[in-house]
């Protein structure tokens, strides 16, 4: 193993100098278990962008990506070492199960001492419990991958985990399996390049060049080409009426009794001249976005399929778990950004004066906290809602605080919480299930927990809200509102397109060549 002739940077290949590390390949060839599948290797790497090598990879593999600029966290994540999938009521506690056992066949060596180093399990599910249908049945009702090497980025600390399959194969062929994929990320240490590589960085940089023109001609003349251009056949035709008519029913049912709060989405089907690039997407959301989640999942596309992505970037956690501390947040009532100082904060008191909304923010905040007290002790909230702004939107907002009761993981967290009221109903049980028949919308993933566990307990789920599910040419758009018993239908619905903005936005800013 000393004497491979790979040369790879010193930040690199130091780590992998150490005593330790050695010792633990040593322990491989004396580990004669066949219980052992993986080997995973953690190890801190040069500042790299996660996103930018995701732009790097050939289409196809298992793809995740996951940012919240704010709190200075990123994931990304390419290729499946290992799939679990699980569908039904207990599919939460089947993907708890199926990762369990992963882990306990995988070794795992980090050379640095970080929460996130090891093993990390990335994915979602969808809304309902059962298989959806086309397109989103590649997604299924729940998907999670160990993925071949995932990038973390945490402020000014940068790791990569890299899982190999150990069985049949010598430590020595491990090792240079390890060079072998530090020195792709080589690339992003600003060192050696392949053709392939150079190409695409050298397309990266005309698109650059392309963007300082721009910059020169006026924002309207842009806005209208980049329009025109890219995306074309909005279909709204006649579904105003519905969106009507299903607001009406669901307060004609809050009348009768059957609940008091029930959330029906819709969709907007938008196609575009140029393939939609999900990593420019991404980009796009995240800098236009830093206070908000922005993911990117795609997964595994076979041979001579259409790649199909789903990406958005959400205001909203489910939940979190670090430490023994579990957080969430209440987040529903919403109202528009103003054009001015004055005028948003005249929407701001508005909304916080609203009794409809605030009754439909309280309805979630009680849910939340009612299943909190099933997994954990002393849950804190503030008593009133604060504001949440963002750049159309701005929401009513409780952030929500549990200690663990030691008894509780991530999986029956989010079991507990999905779907909270914000994205489903109060009570929720019974609202949602009337939602399907309202809104006749296959929700797929959107409005539900996608996001990633580590094998220490720890992990973090959000609600996929301003999302949209991407094909070659075309997007699939999804928005929702509260409805409750004194809800305007025309209001409602200037809110579904207030939120579409969030993608619609993105994707004209994407096409740009």
């Amino acid at each position: 193993m000393k004497d491979s002739k790979k040369q790879i940077p010193t930040d690199f290949i130091d780590p992998l100098k150490r005593d330790d590390f050695t010792s633990f390949l040593r322990s491989l060839t004396l580990d004669m278990s066949h219980e052992h599948r993986y080997v995973s290797i953690t190890l801190p790497v040069a500042r790299i962008d996660p996103l930018a090598v995701l732009e790097m990879q050939e289409p196809g593999g298992e793809t995740f990506y996951w940012e919240h600029p704010q709190e200075g966290t990123s994931l990304a994540a390419f290729g499946s070492a290992h799939s679990i999938r699980a569908t039904g009521v207990n599919r939460f506690q089947e993907i708890a199960e199926q990762a369990e056992q992963i882990q306990k066949k995988t070794l795992s060596y980090t050379a640095v001492d970080d929460r996130l180093a090891g093993p990390l399990f990335l994915g979602g599910y969808s809304f309902y419990d059962y298989n959806v249908g086309t397109p989103w049945n590649r997604f299924g009702a729940a998907r999670f991958f160990l993925p071949n090497w995932v990038l973390i980025r945490q402020k000014n600390r940068h790791l990569i985990t890299l899982v190999i399959p150990k069985q049949g194969r010598r430590p020595d062929e491990i090792f240079d399996e390890v060079l072998e994929r530090l020195t792709y990320f080589i690339t992003f240490a600003g060192q050696q390049r392949t053709g392939s590589q150079n190409a695409k960085l050298q397309h990266s940089e005309q698109q650059a060049n392309h963007s300082d023109q721009r910059r020169g001609s006026s924002l309207a003349e842009q806005d209208t080409a980049s329009r025109q251009e890219i995306l074309c056949d909005i279909g709204l035709m006649g579904e105003q009426e519905r969106w009507k008519r299903n607001v009406e029913a669901c307060r004609d049912l809050i009348r009768n009794g059957e609940f008091e709060k029930i959330v029906i989405a819709r969709k907007l089907t938008v196609s575009a001249r140029r393939p939609i690039r999900p990593t420019r997407l991404s980009y796009v959301l995240r800098e236009r976005y830093p206070d908000c989640t922005t993911f990117f999942y795609q997964p595994e596309t076979k041979e001579g399929a259409e790649p199909i992505s789903f990406v958005g970037s959400t205001p909203e956690t489910l939940v979190r778990f670090r430490n023994d501390t579990l957080s969430t947040e209440g987040l529903a009532g919403s109202i528009s950004r103003g054009g001015s100082a004055l005028e948003d904060h005249t929407l701001e008191q508005k909304l916080l004066h609203s009794q409809k909304d605030l009754n439909e923010h309280q309805y979630v905040v009680q849910s939340i906290r009612e299943s909190l007290k099933k997994l954990t002790i002393n849950v804190t909230a503030p008593k009133k809602p604060g504001i949440k702004k963002l750049k159309h939107v701005q929401h009513l907002h409780t952030p929500i605080q549990a200690t663990l009761n030691g008894k509780t993981s991530i999986h029956n967290a989010v079991a507990e919480l999905h779907p909270t009221p914000a994205v489903g109903g109060f009570p929720r049980d019974k609202a949602v299930r009337h939602i399907e028949g309202i809104e006749q919308v296959d929700r797929g993933w959107y409005a539900s927990p996608i996001g990633w566990f580590h094998g220490s307990g720890e992990g973090n789920f959000v609600v996929a809200i301003r999302s949209a599910l991407l094909e070659t040419k075309r997007a699939t758009l999804y928005a929702g509102c509260g409805i409750v018993e004194d809800s305007d239908p025309e209001t409602e619905w200037q809110e579904t397109m207030m939120k579409f903005s969030t993608l619609l936005d993105a994707l004209v800013m994407q096409s740009e060549p």
